[in-house]
């Protein structure tokens, strides 16, 4: 490599953006061929296992176990594959925060349904026909469930699981039969 390119090469590393796991400058068809199916082995990859994967004769395994051992020095293949590891899994993690954000506005979207068809149906009843009972479950109802929206809600905004053991009930409403006709 001349001076000129190797002036032309740190420029653009400088300038461009690249990623660790995209064939290198240097780097032989071949060589890049053998990482990708390497990089794309997953968490257990080696080198045996990725050519296994590949190659059913034993002695063509042999011979390019010595030569993939080789690129894989040379052109850092452990280390550029760890790079692809961490930006597959912050892709992942980008695709369920935008899941877990939808799952939100579909739960308050709901929510917000279900407590108009309840004021709809305090607005339209008898304040004496209500026990004190009633009165008790649908405040402490109502109360739960605005805490778990906001709590939903907060932990969406940071990425924080909102899983709910199965002795919590969440929005269980007990008085169906009084919104009948509704």
């Amino acid at each position: 490599m001349t001076d000129d390119e190797r002036t032309i090469n740190e420029a653009r590393k400088e300038i461009l953006p690249f990623e660790s796991w995209e064939r290198l400058t240097d780097e032989p068809s071949a060589a890049f061929a053998a990482f990708c199916t390497f990089r794309d082995f997953g968490i257990e990859r080696n080198i045996r296992k990725a050519i296994e994967s590949k190659e059913k004769d034993e002695t063509v395994r042999e011979k390019r176990y010595r030569v993939w051992r080789n690129y894989a020095a040379k052109y850092r293949w452990s280390e550029r594959a760890a790079d692809y590891d961490r930006y597959i899994e912050g892709l992942k993690q980008t695709e369920l925060r935008k899941t877990i954000e939808a799952q939100g506005e579909k739960h308050r979207a709901v929510t917000g349904k279900m407590l108009d068809v309840v004021k709809q149906k305090l607005d339209t009843m008898n304040p004496a026909d209500l026990t004190q009972g009633t009165v008790t479950e649908w405040v402490q109802t109502a109360i739960k469930a605005e805490r778990e929206a906001w709590q939903s809600a907060d932990a969406d905004c940071i990425g924080v699981s909102t899983s709910r053991n199965s002795a919590n009930k969440q929005g269980e409403f007990n008085f169906v039969s009084d919104f009948q006709g509704l």
